[in-house]
């Protein structure tokens, strides 16, 4: 029996934006090196600048409205050796007849966004193949739930399902 789909949208509260903003506010710099660059980290000066733009420039919900725009649901799923969790991903189906089904898993530091920009190259087919697209967040990123255990390894990473 399949676990029931459900619809997803983005929906950051706003206290939590809030509670963020106040952290950049509050954020204390350490000294810098003079002429270290970056070979201690990234430098101060765009540290700074980085803060500055999220805290002054960066209006996430026009972003979360814009990802928004992409079909996305989660499920849960038995993934092996770490039981049953509720996974966000992007579904986008091909209008093209016998469509390729075409499985988009991110890296890390990635997340499902990275199948945005080409998702509709993807389904639409045309003079190449067409296909029908998962891209799933996966566990411990983005709206996925996070595992509960440790990994046994660095390979080993809770993201294939025991049955799809």
């Amino acid at each position: 029996m399949m676990a029931p789909i459900y619809d997803f949208k983005i929906n950051v509260p706003q206290d939590k934006l809030d509670a963020l903003s106040k952290k950049l506010e509050l954020t204390t710099f350490p000294d810098e090196l003079e002429h270290a660059g970056w070979d201690l980290g990234a430098p101060l000066s765009d540290i700074k600048r980085l803060i500055n733009h999220w805290r002054t420039g960066y209006d996430w919900r026009q972003h979360e409205r814009t990802l928004n725009e992409l079909p996305q649901y989660t499920t849960s799923i038995d993934v092996i050796d770490f039981g049953s969790l509720e996974i966000h991903y992007v579904h986008q189906k091909s209008s093209v007849n016998n469509a390729i089904p075409l499985l988009f898993c991110h890296g890390w530091p990635g997340s499902f966004i990275e199948v945005a920009k080409i998702l509709p190259e993807l389904v639409k087919g045309g003079q190449g193949a067409a296909f029908d697209v998962v891209a799933p967040s996966l566990p411990n990123f983005g709206w996925s739930e996070g595992v509960k255990k440790v990994c046994a390894s660095p390979g080993h990473i809770p993201c294939v399902p025991r049955q799809y």
